[in-house]
């Protein structure tokens, strides 16, 4: 299979997009955003209506970033068929956003390849499922790369490009390739794991927001202040690591972990095991309840967005 030829990043001009929630949504946008036309399944009835909804939305946030000049979304280049199958052979690409169930997935992925030539190339925007499971229900593996996006997809930067054992290396690469098309700050992951990477980053810092709310420590609304006024700061601007390491001085990392390094230890080892009970579960929904001040989803949404806009104007100014 070493032999078959994919077409080069530059040549997609169509993408087939299976399922349309707010992942596949989101992706929508970003690429009408970037003049590609997307042929979209999914089997909700109100799939077009939603997905044309959250194109709208999102059209300003993209114009502000300079993803696209258009003064609104080209929603005439959105078109819905009835099956996975049928999308799959239509487009140029597949990109995958169905429920994280292997099962399903699994099923979806039998239906494309029964359909899609093999120089299609498969992308999976599954959050933690390894690509390798999948690929158990492929004739052609060697084409399904996991192209993990982050919430909203159409704007934060980061795509994880995970290989399964199956995957081709010229995947991967094209892979990468792809998502710098499209404005994307792709990083390889060399190993599969369960939620991938930046997943484990990210939930093990909630595991510890929780149990700090589930230990009584601060309320939900200072647990979140210390990220956001604390931690996010410098995270907009540097890593964890790189920060760490400016906090070593003239001596760097080395200096950080001769100075405090027992205590650093002390402080990431959990201190409370974390189970969502009924009790934590309820303690959470109030907590939310607290953070977003009683306002709806589509309110934060619209305010999240549009500071994202700032933010990422601000990482793309600096640069690193």
């Amino acid at each position: 299979m070493n032999n078959i030829i994919y077409k080069r990043p530059d040549q997609i001009r169509v993408v087939a997009v299976l399922g349309t929630g707010s992942v596949g949504a989101s992706w929508i946008a970003l690429f009408l955003a970037h003049g590609l036309e997307v042929i979209a399944y999914d089997p909700s009835p109100h799939a077009s209506e939603s997905v044309n909804e959250f194109v709208s939305n999102a059209w300003p946030a993209l114009r502000e970033l300079g993803r696209t000049r258009l003064l609104r979304p080209p929603l005439d280049l959105i078109r819905f068929v009835s099956s996975a199958g049928e999308a799959a052979r239509m487009a140029d690409l597949v990109q995958e956003n169905c429920p994280e169930h292997l099962e399903v997935k699994k099923q979806l992925l039998a239906e494309v390849e029964a359909v899609a030539v093999p120089s299609k190339i498969i992308l999976s925007s599954t959050g933690g499922i390894p690509p390798s499971a999948m690929q158990e229900a492929c004739t052609y593996p060697e084409r399904l790369v996991v192209f993990h996006p982050f919430n909203p997809t159409h704007l934060i930067p980061l795509v994880e490009v995970v290989g399964g054992r199956k995957t081709s290396p010229g995947v991967v690469d094209w892979a990468m390739d792809f998502a710098r098309s499209l404005h994307k700050q792709p990083i390889r992951l060399h190993a599969e794991t369960n939620g991938h990477m930046a997943n484990r980053l990210q939930f093990a810092l909630m595991r510890e927001a929780v149990a700090c709310l589930q230990e009584g420590i601060a309320s939900g609304r200072d647990i979140d202040a210390a990220v956001r006024y604390g931690l996010g700061p410098r995270w907009a601007l540097m890593g964890g690591l790189l920060t760490l390491h400016l906090a070593g001085g003239d001596k760097g990392m080395q200096g950080i972990l001769d100075h405090a390094g027992q205590a650093i230890q002390e402080w990431w080892t959990p201190s409370a095991s974390v189970t969502l009970t009924p009790e934590l579960v309820q303690k959470l929904v109030n907590a939310a309840q607290e953070v977003s001040q009683g306002e709806s989803v589509q309110h934060w949404v619209k305010w999240r967005d549009e500071g994202l806009v700032d933010v990422l104007k601000l990482q793309e100014k600096l640069g690193a």
